[in-house]
């Protein structure tokens, strides 16, 4: 069984941005420290700018899966900083449907 968070993450990595939005209910919101962004389109644009841009590469290091929820303990790095250097993140999805209703992100 492929989880909603696993999915993510695959297409995180590859820079999907279709494949990722395809994961989202129709009117999704998105809570991390850059902002707040509600719909798709506010979401597309996050994605693209933000996380594509730093061309991310994203590993699970931990899964805790609800019936309604998923929590992604992670560890992400990307080509454009310092060798070794980590970002470690907690995503919570809010599921509806089989789709993410919501997302909050946070990290250190």
């Amino acid at each position: 069984m492929v989880l909603i968070a696993e999915a993510y993450i695959d297409a995180v990595n590859r820079a999907d941005l279709d494949g990722l939005l395809s994961l989202f209910a129709a009117d999704p919101v998105l809570l991390h420290p850059a902002g707040r962004f509600e719909g798709r389109q506010a979401i597309s644009g996050f994605y693209t700018d933000v996380v594509f841009h730093g061309q991310a590469v994203t590993e699970i290091e931990r899964i805790h899966i609800a019936e309604d929820a998923q929590v992604l303990q992670l560890r992400a790095t990307s080509p454009l900083a310092e060798p070794g250097q980590y970002v470690y993140a907690v995503d919570v999805f809010g599921l509806s449907d089989g789709l993410i209703r919501t997302l909050d992100i946070y990290y250190r």
